[in-house]
């Protein structure tokens, strides 16, 4: 009996935990994306900007 419940309880955590863990890669992988994106999106779009208006 005992056995069955801390199987359910192992399970349980292991989907908490997974989780947990792919909010938390989630979120890191955003912040990343946010940085590159002002580190060299701006600075494009900005470049792009200066050509298209010299034209």
């Amino acid at each position: 009996m005992m056995d069955a419940v801390l199987e359910e309880i192992r399970e349980t955590s292991g989907l908490i935990i997974g989780l947990i863990l792919a909010l938390v890669i989630m979120g890191l992988i955003g912040y990343a994306l946010t940085n590159v994106h002002e580190s060299i999106v701006s600075p494009v779009v900005q470049f792009i900007k200066k050509m298209v208006s010299r034209k």
